[in-house]
């Protein structure tokens, strides 16, 4: 009993990487007692392969043995003192924020066709006047047109999406009716579900129909 209470693991060092456990991290420990660097850079190495075959998916990753590598530096404080074949990892490194991501913070002028058709109509703007424009833009004419069926559950006229298209380009494209081609996806379905009544007791009603029939006259 005495044995437990001083192995418990309140009483032990904190873990520094729970994916590899607490076992990794006392082997390293015990590997960083050695007094010899050449005897310390193999038995790490071999740690590196023990932990690979003990964590496939591992291998699935690029560059697996090198983030290993990272992870044992990372619990050793980076205090480990052996012979890397990779680059060594610091602190800083680890301790670095990522780079903002830059969202875009740009309002949508049409929600139901997305950010998406915006970068598309602002390619199309840069296009040359010919065939392949055209055809661009009865594309975006019919993904407009699709769109708003699916989550509207209204059909546009070629008159109002040339209206969106001006738009939404700044007035690059200014188009008629008859020179846009719309194709019709005949498989979507509008996106809107009937919205149950807000009075409790009608739907009490309608499940209580619904689970026990109606009711029976004798």
């Amino acid at each position: 009993m005495n044995l437990l209470q001083e192995d418990y693991n309140t009483q032990r060092n904190s873990l520094v990487n729970s994916e590899l456990g607490r076992h990794v991290q006392e082997y390293l420990e015990h590997i960083q007692g050695m007094t010899e660097k050449a005897e310390r850079s193999r038995w790490t190495a071999q740690l590196v392969q023990v932990i690979a075959h003990l964590n496939p998916e591992l291998k699935k990753q690029n560059n697996y043995e090198e983030k290993i590598w990272g992870h044992l530096f990372q619990i050793a404080d980076y205090s480990l003192d052996v012979d890397c074949p990779y680059p060594l990892p610091t602190r800083e490194q680890h301790s670095a924020k990522p780079q903002h991501l830059g969202y875009n913070t740009q309002g949508i002028r049409f929600r139901f066709y997305g950010r998406n058709l915006q970068l598309m109509i602002d390619r199309v703007c840069e296009m040359e006047d010919g065939d392949l424009k055209q055809d661009t833009v009865n594309m975006i004419a019919s993904f407009m047109f699709n769109s708003c069926k699916m989550w509207n559950n209204e059909n546009l006229s070629n008159e109002v999406i040339a209206e969106h298209l001006k738009i939404l380009s700044n007035n690059k494209l200014v188009l008629a009716g008859d020179e846009i081609v719309v194709s019709q996806d005949k498989t979507i379905k509008p996106m809107r579900t009937p919205i149950q009544s807000m009075d409790p007791r009608k739907n009490f009603n309608k499940n209580k129909k619904k689970k026990f029939g109606p009711k029976r006259r004798f």
